[in-house]
């Protein structure tokens, strides 16, 4: 019934409006993606800083409980109606698993699939949730989920490390994907302050529940970029390599981390 009632008035507001939704198509809506831990809160505040993108400050996840492409659209535009960029952006990872629903709904959107070093992931998996295996497992099947849109022409993906290591060179690829012109201020995002996450900018080591880990990812999409650091290499005992190797070798080699096992 609940399902019923929000499809009826999604249907009732896209017929008294119907200039709104073609705003939002003309707009190109703007999707992050990716395994969680890999750095999307830092790139949504990025992309937040151009002067023609807003972003949804925080993770909808409108596409994980909903399946009716207007009510996906109602949905979307009760977070946007109020924004003032003519394109907005939203970052929810487990989105990831519905990106053949965002293009059924959203035909012209743009898609950003940050991907980051699995032993990477994995080690900032196990450091919140004291389980290295799931880390493992989720960086897997998040980006095997992602695998049959990889050459989509809609899709950018786009390494973490390379945005750390050399930002300008790779913001400006992405607004030439984004159809947009690059931005100095996207380098100096980090000064203006944002809240998306919690309402102070506070740094906090992110362990102790949803609160702390809220905290943490505040602090962090208001610090400046930083150089790649291989968290891995001081984090994974013997142990922990060979459950990686053995489950996700042959997505590093082909994400190009690695040529080979010997790591």
């Amino acid at each position: 019934m609940r399902q019923i009632v929000k499809y009826i008035i999604a249907k009732i507001h896209s017929l008294f409006h119907p200039r709104i939704y073609k705003q939002m198509d003309a707009a190109q809506p703007i999707f992050i993606l990716a395994c969680g831990h890999s750095g999307t809160s830092v790139l949504l505040a990025i992309l937040d800083s151009h002067s023609q993108i807003q972003a949804i400050g925080n993770e909808t996840q409108i596409l994980q409980f909903e399946q009716n492409s207007s009510i996906i659209r109602w949905k979307f535009h009760q977070y946007t109606r109020a924004f003032s960029a003519p394109r907005w952006v939203e970052k929810t990872p487990r989105h990831i698993h519905h990106i053949a629903k965002i293009w059924r709904t959203f035909p012209t959107a743009k898609v950003i699939l940050l991907v980051r070093d699995g032993r990477d992931v994995a080690c900032s998996i196990k450091k919140r949730y004291a389980d290295f295996e799931k880390g493992v497992q989720r960086w897997v099947n998040d980006n095997e989920a992602a695998r049959p849109f990889w050459n989509h022409p809609n899709l950018y993906r786009l390494k973490l490390e390379d945005l750390q290591n050399a930002p300008e060179e790779n913001l400006q690829a992405l607004c030439r994907f984004l159809d947009l012109p690059f931005e100095q201020k996207m380098l100096t995002y980090h000064k203006q302050k944002r809240f998306f996450y919690a309402q102070k900018i506070r740094y906090s080591e992110g362990d102790n529940g949803e609160t702390e880990h809220s905290q943490r990812r505040n602090w962090q999409i208001n610090q400046p970029l930083q150089r790649s650091k291989a968290r891995w290499t001081d984090e994974m005992n013997d142990t922990e390599k060979q459950i990686f190797k053995a489950q996700a070798q042959y997505l590093l080699e082909e994400f190009q981390y690695v040529r080979n096992q010997d790591w």
